[in-house]
């Protein structure tokens, strides 16, 4: 019901409004405090029912009354709300033209109860008619030819100037098509066909203005002047009653028998035509939804899920429309090979989250830095590739690497990090370095591990002899599986000594390669190839296999040495790790104690607790655990404060020139004194010349190891110089271990 407010108490009115914001079929369509704003209102809002006080600030309620009463058209339901006694007031209201007489200080459910004895009937099943309306999404759609077809046939033969296919929501009825009115909709409060939605036939009404339920409805009293009435419910197939297919007259009458039967025929036709509406509709959805469904699987297919960049897939067939354009037109293609380096490291250190955002800021940054007609592809991991067409000369593509190497190295902040990564760029060119997709890509790779071996952040363009030494590492990674197994793994040991006496600390197991075709292979030509390819696991448990053997027979000869350091890969860090150490240890009869695991500066930002949780295991059984390389990689004081560190193995790029460099010379003596400071032991590698002894030795090294000590010695050597050192009284005793 739509309702104005005559009322000049604004603490009356806001009450007013308050108590109908409580019932949502009751809409306040606006207020006014006297007469004339009053009038306005009413013409211009046009509402179902007026709430008139009697004492206004200008003008009178009996003013507004008579206005209204003598506007053709205009004849809303007004209900006097006054603290005016009733007698007498009530029937000059009532002779004036008023519907009703309250006491504005009465009950305020009296009030309700007038205003929904104005209001039709609800239907039994009301919520679930209403579903089946909104399911069937006519509401407030636009014209459909068909329905407005019905609504004037059926006005033809029932000869009404008006015929209406009316459709009632909750507190409206919209007219989906309309012959001979010109409004769309209604209040329900006020429609007749809410009336005919009780039951399944038709309603007829052949004068309303005799009939109590619409004789003060503002549609027979005003505009458009109801007296006849005829509406046919719109019964769906579940037996919900939606609507009204109905025609009116401005003058009383009755329907013939042939009009009813047409007025029930072309009902079923309006619920037909909705019911087939709904069907087409939820087609045309389902149609829809399988669209978007294949566009997202083409989008899963094609793209990756992190940068929205094409994947691989989606690469490679680039890349083959990029070589046949290539063919016809006698253009260059190009393929750049991107791998960023230290991505592992931030991703481990930094967290997942913001190794994707990092990725995601790298990926708008590369597809900045070329052509829109170029593609930027992610290949998964840190990979990206980029296919550059229409080029003339390979130097384009080689500028473009170099631009591209530019924007991987500059600094950018990823929540709230200040960050550096580098990258290397591999070039192949078609049709100088591959004549297809799959070589193209492949060679690119090869260039690009080569520009990472040469120190990285550069770009390196394929060479033929690039591919002689991929041949060479596929042949070189074959032969290391059957090596470890055939035992032509063998190991150098070089001696780490005290400083302070001469003594031997220890000594470090150092893997070497004997080769039968390319002869003795240092660590650099295979154990990387081994971490690569997923031997290092085997790889490193026969190291540790060798040296505790090693050690015990060392121990046999009676040729004492304190402890022996292993190196071990991040890759080794593996849960079962410590059991098989255990289980060598016991093989050879060795104490923990003894046993020195190195590890490098990056296995410190190996994933989290569990590496954490793994080298304290390792403690607690005895071993030690020294950082091999330190000070050239990005560990934090964090981090050597968090793990169970026994030892810092100071990098020998910083004692080379320490005798002579006073920056090497501060950055030692700065390591010394912070391990020192933790409780950590200190051995200085790469010591050649007595004169970087001395230097150390002044600043508080406990150990060295070098060339100046020794070099690295096979077994049976090794052997010799312990017994050497043994006679001349610088090995510890058995006893002493």
């Amino acid at each position: 019901m739509r309702i104005v407010i005559v009322e000049d108490s604004p603490l009356l009115r806001d009450n007013l409004i308050r108590l109908f914001a409580d019932h949502p079929e009751l809409s306040v369509l606006g207020s006014a405090a006297g007469e004339d704003a009053a009038v306005a209102l009413i013409a211009a809002q046009r509402p179902d029912t007026v709430l008139l006080d009697l004492s206004l600030s200008q003008g009178s309620g009996l003013g507004v009354l008579r206005r209204l009463r003598a506007t053709p058209g205009l004849a809303p339901r007004v209900l006097v709300l006054s603290s005016r006694p009733a007698d007498p007031w009530e029937a000059l209201c009532l002779d004036a033209g008023a519907d009703a007489f309250l006491d504005k200080a009465g009950d305020p459910s009296v009030l309700l109860a007038q205003l929904a004895s104005w209001m039709p009937p609800l239907p039994l099943d009301e919520l679930r008619r209403r579903r089946r309306l909104q399911q069937l999404q006519v509401l407030d759609t636009r014209a459909e030819p068909a329905l407005d077809a019905i609504a004037r046939l059926a006005a033809r033969i029932a000869e009404a100037p008006v015929g209406v296919i009316s459709l009632v929501d909750t507190h409206r009825q919209w007219f989906k098509a309309r012959v001979g009115v010109e409004v769309q909709t209604t209040s329900r409060s006020v429609s007749f066909c809410a009336h005919a939605l009780l039951g399944d036939g038709l309603f007829e009404v052949e004068d309303a203005t005799l009939d109590p339920r619409f004789a003060d409805n503002p549609l027979v009293r005003g505009d458009p002047g109801i007296r006849f009435y005829a509406g046919m419910p719109l019964v769906m197939p579940g037996g919900e009653v939606v609507g009204t297919l109905c025609v009116i007259d401005s003058r009383p009458r009755r329907l013939g028998a042939t009009a009813r039967e047409a007025l029930a025929v072309l009902a079923r036709s309006v619920t037909d035509e909705l019911e087939l509406r709904q069907r087409v509709g939820e087609l045309e959805e389902e149609v829809a939804r399988r669209h978007e469904a294949e566009a997202r699987i083409m989008q899963l297919a094609t793209r990756d899920a992190l940068t929205g960049l094409p994947n691989r897939a989606a690469l490679m067939d680039r890349l083959h429309q990029g070589v046949r354009a290539a063919q016809r037109s006698g253009n260059l293609l190009a393929v750049l090979f991107l791998d960023l380096d230290r991505f592992k490291w931030i991703n481990d250190t930094l967290g997942h989250d913001l190794g994707d955002a990092l990725l995601q800021e790298m990926a708008l940054r590369l597809s900045r830095a070329v052509r829109e007609c170029d593609t930027v592809a992610r290949l998964g991991g840190d990979e990206f590739a980029i296919v550059l067409g229409d080029l003339w000369q390979v130097a384009d593509a080689e500028a473009v690497a170099a631009k591209i190497v530019d924007v991987i190295t500059r600094p950018l902040e990823v929540r709230g990090h200040a960050l550096r990564v580098g990258g290397s760029v591999g070039v192949a060119v078609y049709p100088f370095q591959a004549h297809d997709e799959e070589s193209l890509l492949r060679h690119a790779d090869l260039a690009m591990y080569h520009a990472k071996e040469s120190g990285g952040n550069r770009h390196q363009l394929f060479s033929e002899q690039m591919n002689a030494r991929a041949v060479e590492r596929m042949t070189v990674e074959s032969e290391l599986r059957a090596a470890i197994a055939a035992g032509q793994l063998e190991l150098h040991y070089q001696p780490q000594l005290c400083l302070e006496d001469g003594r031997l600390a220890g000594m470090e197991a150092l893997v070497r390669w004997r080769h039968p075709r390319l002869g003795l292979l240092a660590p650099g030509r295979f154990v990387p190839l081994a971490e690569d390819c997923g031997l290092i696991w085997e790889l490193g448990l026969a190291v540790l296999e060798l040296a505790l053997a090693q050690l015990a027979a060392w121990d046999r000869a009676g040729l004492e040495v304190p402890r022996i350091a292993v190196n071990v890969s991040p890759a080794q860090l593996r849960p079962e790790l410590v059991e098989r150490i255990v289980e060598i240890l016991d093989r050879h009869g060795v104490a923990a104690r003894r046993l020195e695991i190195e590890l490098t500066e990056s296995a410190l930002t190996a994933d989290g607790p569990a590496a954490n949780g793994l080298l304290q295991a390792l403690r607690r059984m005895g071993a030690s655990i020294a950082i091999d390389d330190f000070g050239v990689g990005y560990s934090s004081l964090t981090l050597l404060r968090r793990l169970p560190i026994s030892a810092l193995k100071i990098d020998r790029s910083f004692v080379a020139e320490l005798a002579t460099n006073r920056q090497d010379a501060a950055i030692v003596e700065a390591i010394l004194r912070m391990a020192h400071s933790v409780g950590l032991r200190t051995v200085a590698e790469g010591v050649e010349h007595a004169e970087q002894q001395a230097a150390l030795g002044e600043l508080g090294c406990q150990e060295v190891q070098g060339y100046l000590c020794a070099r690295p010695l096979e077994a049976k050597a090794a052997s010799a110089w312990l017994a050497g050192q043994h006679a001349g009284g610088l090995v510890p005793s058995a006893a002493a271990a």
